[in-house]
């Protein structure tokens, strides 16, 4: 591509850019139906979300959403509602403010904002894996920040000590240290669907208060519990409700660079609505930054029917109902995968399971050949390898769930085809 007529530094992040967000363009051949399993979405109380969105703008909506926002970093109704919720389910040890809150066009949006905030071009931020593969782009496009992904050596240990000891090996074996200015989690972790406990984020923290680091909590999945799993490793624990509870001074004295990011996107399954915030509670300026930031790319409307559906008498029974459609629907993925012997990491919150679909897959080019012989029989997954940065294991896929019956039955369907195929070559 041609790109003499934008500027050299957009230039140069383009470049850098379009191998990761091309990948390949796979399509299944004609005449076969696609399911589509690759995207974190919830599809299961979209309906029921949609009613209360379409009544809120009907009984909401007024001249004054026509003109441009009211307050700096969102309405003063909208930070309230926002600030409702996290204070009843994120139980913050220090009671949330509006004025804490930032209004944001999702979280890509808080995210891009808080790097742009806190990061010099050409900086670092260790990013805790396996991580979503959107961070990069996000990071680069306007902070021009490098994410480092930081993974354990056992995969099913991302989320427990071991992740301590690899964070502190990624930082001290760093060149230039002083270009590493944050550490970023997902919690609950995408696409392993596992929370940290409570003690590893401690550990996180005193980790980046030793090295002066800011530390960016991402909790999109925090609402989204899977119900009716037998056992549940570690419950979703916000660094909302840890940052305070510290008796060191010194931990305390760390809290204006602890900032969390939460949006409607996963937690509601309405990714298109683009409304997320940032919490910053002791941090003034980073709101100030982040605020400018962000002020024009937050919708009025959005904002309406954020505040209704945050504020809605029936908010909890659409989560308790979220959460049993959640199970059922993880209950027969989950089934189905037994039965193949297609070994997977077990998921407490989320719409999606990290899945060894081919355990002979040892390199870029055997896992991209399994994703093409699926996608030919009609099956669309998230290839593993992209969650992993550098340190890859390949052969794993991350499936979304949170789907029609049909969609999972067909999925399975194909993925037994795929099996059956392995064991014919071997």
């Amino acid at each position: 591509m041609d790109f003499s007529t934008v500027s050299d530094h957009m230039g140069t992040k383009l470049q850098a850019l379009l191998p990761k967000i091309a990948g390949p363009n796979r399509s299944p051949p004609d005449g076969v139906a696609t399911i589509d399993l690759s995207i974190a979405q919830n599809h299961l109380m979209k309906e029921d979300f949609l009613t209360l969105m379409k009544d809120s703008l009907m009984n909401n909506l007024s001249l004054k959403e026509l003109s441009y926002p009211s307050g700096f970093g969102g309405s003063h109704e909208l930070l309230e509602a926002l600030a409702h919720l996290l204070n009843k389910y994120f139980s913050p040890s220090k009671q949330v403010e509006p004025e804490h809150i930032i209004a944001t066009a999702g979280a890509g949006n808080a995210l891009d904002a808080l790097c742009c905030t806190i990061c010099e071009p050409g900086d670092k931020v260790l990013v805790l894996g396996p991580c979503w593969e959107g961070f990069g782009p996000y990071m680069l496009i306007n902070a021009n920040v490098e994410p480092i992904v930081v993974t354990t050596s056992l995969l099913r240990n991302a989320t427990e000590v071991d992740i301590i000891v690899a964070l502190q090996n990624a930082y001290a074996q760093h060149a230039k240290k002083q270009q590493i200015k944050a550490v970023i989690l997902t919690n609950p972790n995408n696409p392993l669907g596992k929370c940290y406990p409570a003690d590893v984020l401690r550990r996180i923290l005193r980790f980046c208060h030793g090295n002066g680091l800011h530390l960016i909590s991402d909790e999109v999945y925090g609402l989204s519990r899977i119900e009716n799993r037998s056992t549940c490793d570690s419950p979703f624990v916000s660094m909302l409700s840890l940052r305070n509870q510290e008796t060191s001074a010194d931990i305390t004295s760390f809290a204006p660079k602890v900032h969390v990011i939460w949006s409607l996107s996963k937690d509601f399954g309405c990714s298109g609505i683009r409304m997320g915030c940032i919490v910053s509670q002791d941090n003034p300026a980073i709101r100030l930054a982040c605020g400018l930031s962000s002020y024009w790319q937050t919708s009025s409307l959005a904002g309406v029917v954020t505040q209704t559906l945050l504020t809605s008498p029936e908010l909890p029974d659409l989560m308790r109902r979220n959460s049993q459609y959640l199970g059922a629907a993880y209950g027969k993925l989950t089934k189905g995968l037994d039965a193949l012997q297609i070994e997977y990491i077990s998921a407490d919150y989320g719409m999606f399971i990290f899945a060894k679909v081919d355990s002979t897959c040892h390199n870029a080019d055997a896992e991209s050949k399994m994703m093409d012989a699926l996608v030919e029989k009609g099956l669309i997954t998230a290839a593993g390898g992209k969650f992993f940065g550098d340190n890859k294991d390949y052969g794993w896929v991350r499936i979304t769930f949170a789907t029609a019956d049909d969609d999972i039955e067909a999925a399975l369907r194909i993925l037994a085809g795929y099996r059956c195929s392995i064991e014919t070559k071997k």
